[in-house]
């Protein structure tokens, strides 16, 4: 069990120079944008524009802040997506433009490289109170609203994230009404 701070993940530009991402995770360490498996970013859109083009990734897309994005191709509506909408899984190969509808967006990204690896990215919504979660190996839980989770000997705030690579059953204490996104990884065989 890791925790990782959106805090402490440095942000770097995008792969089309249209924006910013902090990576919470990669597959192999150290991987590039060109080799990783899998990653999981938080980005910052600043403006409206093409999306970076992953040919032959697997993408899921959830708005954690802002008003939400209108997601074009060509001239076709694709896909609206707003806070608290369920993540919306994409081929990254797709010629997507984003559209804000108001203002700065902040979004979690989820990419798995087809044949490598695949990913399964849902939303949990849990009240206040105690829960039990079955978690399975190579599970990410990033806290998209809500105060303070409790997970064992681990506190997470906001936008923090929780990795484990080992199946376990979590005690989740939730201060308040809490949002988490749960991505699972499978690795295709013969990955490590």
């Amino acid at each position: 069990m890791h925790i990782i701070r959106l805090q402490d993940c440095p942000p770097s530009t995008w792969k089309n120079g249209g924006g910013s991402t902090r990576q919470l995770l990669a597959y192999p360490p150290g991987a590039s944008l060109d080799s990783f498996t899998y990653r999981v970013s938080v980005a910052e859109v600043d403006s409206d524009g093409p999306f970076s083009h992953f040919a032959g990734v697997d993408r899921s897309l959830a708005i954690l802040a802002g008003d939400g994005l209108v997601l074009m191709k060509g001239a076709q509506l694709y896909a609206t997506l707003r806070p608290g909408d369920a993540p919306l899984a994409f081929d990254g190969g797709l010629p997507l433009a984003g559209l804000r509808l108001a203002g700065k967006v902040r979004d979690f990204n989820v990419m798995t490289r087809q044949g490598l690896a695949s990913h399964d990215c849902q939303s949990l919504q849990l009240a206040a109170g105690q829960h039990q979660l079955a978690v399975a190996p190579h599970t990410l839980l990033f806290v998209a609203q809500g105060e303070t989770v409790l997970a064992g000997s681990a506190e997470l705030g906001k936008q923090d994230a929780l990795w484990l690579t080992e199946a376990s059953t979590l005690t989740l204490h939730c201060s308040a009404q809490t949002t988490l996104l749960h991505t699972r990884f499978t690795l295709h065989q013969g990955q490590p």
